[in-house]
């Protein structure tokens, strides 16, 4: 079964389920107090863990085409791909930057990685795996402000009031404070160039599929 659709599926399932779980209120908390701070860290990690190579066995099943996206589609992810890694990369090097251009960045990061890569491959087990990862990152943006509504009071009403939803909104009303260009430069859209080569010239031996046009 772990090379079928309904596979891949019960894998995304399970992998998404697992990192949605701790949005449940009370529920991390609970399982704190009674697994300690470090059991729950290293029983999510094993999970978590876990679910993600079940994901990744079960995206090698059969190829089953569902359109044809043609050469345009595959300059879809080369365009958008920059932009998610200077995300990601300014989450770990400049966290307070990341948080001005939008308040989810790695979430926003991964939001467009999936995105970029649903259009060009066209078939049902991309549409399964990066489908659920722009829904995972759509469903689990609200929940984490809810957490921390509920939990934080304090620090949500400073994240709602200088960071924004859809990025850069916050920068352009003036409420996240200026950017530092410099930084921002240094420590991300750099970085993410020499990643986006790196990613750009190795696809084809990691996955199997040239990720140049």
């Amino acid at each position: 079964m772990i090379d079928t659709l309904w596979g891949l599926a019960l894998a995304a399932a399970a992998f998404f389920g697992v990192h949605l779980l701790p949005s449940v209120p009370g529920l991390r908390s609970r399982l704190i107090v009674r697994l300690t701070r470090n059991g729950y860290r290293g029983l999510f990690s094993l999970f978590a863990a876990a679910s993600f190579g079940w994901l990744i066995a079960a995206h090698r099943g059969p190829y089953d085409a569902l359109w044809e996206g043609g050469p345009w589609a595959r300059l879809i992810p080369l365009a958008v791909l920059p932009v998610a890694l200077c995300l990601l990369i300014l989450v770990y090097s400049a966290p307070v930057e990341a948080k001005k251009i939008v308040r989810h960045p790695m979430l926003t990061a991964t939001l467009l990685w999936a995105l970029a890569h649903i259009v060009p491959n066209g078939d049902a087990g991309s549409l399964i795996l990066f489908g659920g990862f722009a829904l995972f990152a759509l469903i689990d943006m609200p929940l984490n402000d809810s957490r921390v509504r509920r939990d934080e009071p304090a620090l949500w009403a400073e994240r709602a009031r200088t960071t924004s939803m859809i990025p850069f909104v916050a920068l352009i009303q003036g409420r996240a404070g200026a950017l530092d260009r410099p930084r921002v430069l240094l420590r991300g859209v750099l970085p993410a160039i020499v990643v986006y080569l790196v990613i750009l010239f190795a696809h084809e031996f990691v996955f199997g599929l040239s990720g140049l046009p």
